[in-house]
């Protein structure tokens, strides 16, 4: 087995220790028995409350070692605080695109549309991996980063364009392509 996550909810931090330590007990029990393994120096607790200053910071005890909560993990690529408001992860998904982004700038005579193809394979892609999950907590501060992405497909009249055609004043990706700005692209909140 390569990752397991545990959830376990309540009120309270405290009030969710029991059950913490029931999973721990029957983790440790089925890698008994299994003949898997667990590693305490890569286990991860997080409390999720609503005022993280006063979460639970005890630590746990697995296998002998003491396993403090965290501010943050990282599950299935995802960064999440304490507080889901994910700005560790959209900071990182935004560094990632505009590097896909600066990357797609260097190519040359492209089309609109091989351009358009290229930048959602990569870039897009790089941006919006499980944004279902963290796209609520993108306000207008941290959407900064993700359209600072958009404009590096900026045309610029003293460079080739990367997407194609040519202007003397800057046009964002989305007009020069027709591909949505980022807060259009996530999927609805249900």
């Amino acid at each position: 087995m390569d990752d397991f996550t545990a959830w376990v909810t309540g009120p309270t931090a405290r009030s969710n220790r029991e059950g913490i330590e029931v999973i721990i007990t029957d983790a440790l029990d089925w890698e008994r028995r299994s003949r898997a393994t667990f590693e305490a120096n890569k286990t991860a607790i997080i409390h999720f409350t609503p005022k993280a200053h006063k979460s639970e910071q005890e630590p746990f005890t697995i296998k002998g070692q003491a396993v403090k909560p965290k501010d943050h993990v990282k599950i299935l690529s995802v960064i999440i605080d304490t507080r889901l408001k994910y700005k560790e992860h959209i900071a990182r998904a935004a560094s990632k695109g505009l590097e896909a982004a600066m990357e797609l700038r260097r190519l040359r005579g492209l089309s609109p549309s091989t351009a358009r193809q290229l930048f959602t394979s990569t870039v897009t892609t790089a941006v919006d991996y499980a944004s279902n999950v963290w796209m609520h907590a993108f306000k207008d501060k941290a959407i900064g980063p993700i359209n600072r992405i958009q404009k590096v497909g900026q045309i610029n009249a003293d460079r080739e364009p990367i997407l194609g055609g040519a202007s003397s004043n800057g046009t964002h990706i989305e007009h020069a392509t027709n591909i949505k700005a980022v807060q259009n692209h996530a999927p609805d909140e249900q």
